[in-house]
């Protein structure tokens, strides 16, 4: 997609020299994704501190738990 954007010089030239993306455009690239991958990682942050998901990921996390699982899927393990 072609669009014109007025940029400061400033913070594209700062952006530019600590990634050490040479272009523009693959400049502009990368920071939408970094955007995207921002905002998703926000939007499950709010959903796991929401009352959505119910369950003790410390006890999820322990091998007596993940045992426990498994034999519930699979009874003769």
């Amino acid at each position: 997609m072609k669009t014109n954007v007025e940029l400061d010089d400033a913070l594209v030239k700062k952006a530019m020299e600590i990634t050490q993306i040479s272009t523009k455009k693959a400049l502009i690239n990368k920071a939408l994704e970094e955007l995207i991958k921002s905002n998703t990682r926000k939007g499950m942050l709010e959903y796991f501190n929401s009352s959505v998901w119910e369950g003790d990921l410390k006890k999820m996390r322990t091998v007596s738990c993940r045992v426990n699982s498994i034999k519930k899927v699979f009874p003769n393990c």
